[in-house]
């Protein structure tokens, strides 16, 4: 009786029933098959490196890479690296640090400034630490160097500026007035019609004061060592946010400055400079011309602004003048003296008795070369922000 009572209890699917188990079940399945697809979409966009820096048709590029992996050919890689300038021996010194660190690729090295200083940085001081000769590691940290500079001087600006309207605030601009004069300051606030900018002093300690609708030139450092400029005028003289502000009027054309063979940074550092006099002197029967230093008087003191390693700007109460060629003693470290000799290709006048000298390099030994470089670019040197 028990056991016909369980078999009537027994529940036995209808047709409909079935069904309705068999579409339950292929929902599940479907929704398996998503969730299986997903994460094998995401693993190879991890595995691809997908926000690096990529090698596009038309050359190097940043940001998230969609035309190409960074991982491309030996093929791919030297095509490229010949388009921005590198020579065969450049090439292979990449291959060699791509393989060595264990890079992936030395289209990475390329396209990516991160690994590129982080790898170069222990390929310098792998050879310091090694059995070469001193003119073999400055050779060495000189090919770096130059191979750096080609890659920064081809890549490509991430943000395109179309327009001053884009300026962001505090950002710091040069105006050119018409005479030549150059005056830097900061932006105040970014207007529909014009831009409010700190008004400049100038070197008597006066404010810059210019007639309304006058032209002017504006130019935009950027990241890089690379730039802009363009052609405004000056809308007038207002208030702020509290600050004397002088207006600039927008412009839509925007043009790219032309870029400095070398980087500069900022130094901020003490100097001693002297003069440097040409003398003519007697050799038997020939006379020639000599560049002697005059370093029996007592150095001159002056503030190192910026530095690169074709040149560097110095402020000085007790300066030198415009033509004259001279001798710079900076610290570029600390106990680590660079010497360097040059000619003062511009002199600016920024205050009573003081004035900035424009210094183009004209000789320097490879050591010092190679030490002014590895400071620009953070690479090489203990101190290096890559340390931290």
């Amino acid at each position: 009786m028990i056991t016909q009572l369980l078999l009537q209890s027994t529940f036995i699917p209808t047709a409909s029933a079935r069904t309705t188990y068999i579409t339950i079940g292929i929902i599940v399945l479907s929704i398996l098959a998503l969730i299986i697809g997903n994460l094998v979409s995401n693993s190879r966009k991890g595995s691809s490196g997908g926000t690096g820096g990529y090698i596009t048709k038309g050359g190097i590029g940043t940001g998230n890479a969609k035309a190409a992996s960074p991982r491309v050919s030996k093929g791919k890689f030297r095509k490229y690296a010949k388009q921005i300038g590198l020579t065969s021996s450049q090439m292979k010194i990449l291959e060699d640090i791509a393989e060595k660190y264990k890079v992936g690729s030395p289209g990475v090295l390329l396209t990516s400034s991160k690994v590129f200083n982080i790898n170069m940085k222990k390929a310098i001081q792998d050879y310091d630490s090694g059995a070469y000769s001193s003119e073999v590691k400055e050779n060495y940290k000189m090919l770096l160097f130059n191979i750096k500079q080609k890659i920064d001087k081809n890549s490509v600006v991430d943000k395109k500026i179309a327009t001053s309207r884009q300026l962001a605030v505090g950002k710091q601009i040069t105006i050119t007035t018409p005479s030549g004069e150059k005056f830097s300051t900061h932006i105040v606030t970014n207007l529909k019609d014009y831009i409010c900018a700190n008004i400049p002093v100038r070197p008597d300690g006066g404010m810059l004061r210019l007639n309304k609708w006058e032209p002017v030139k504006v130019s935009v450092l950027e990241k890089g060592d690379k730039g802009f400029f363009y052609d405004s005028k000056v809308a007038g003289y207002s208030t702020a946010k509290g600050t004397s502000c002088i207006m600039l009027q927008h412009s839509n054309s925007i043009q790219a400055s032309k870029q400095r063979n070398f980087p500069r940074k900022e130094l901020g550092k003490s100097c001693y400079f002297f003069r440097i006099n040409v003398v003519t002197l007697s050799e038997g029967k020939d006379v020639v011309r000599k560049a002697v230093v005059d370093d029996k008087a007592k150095g001159r003191l002056g503030s190192v602004i910026e530095i690169s390693a074709g040149g560097c700007s110095i402020k000085a109460q007790n300066s030198l003048n415009k033509g004259e060629l001279i001798r710079v003693d900076i610290d570029i470290e600390r106990r680590k003296t660079v010497s360097v000799l040059g000619k003062i290709v511009n002199l600016r006048r920024v205050g009573p008795g003081t004035a900035t000298m424009h210094i183009q390099f004209t000789k320097m030994s490879k050591q010092n070369m190679n030490s002014i470089n590895a400071y620009i670019y953070g690479i090489g040197e203990r101190t290096s922000i890559l340390d931290y």
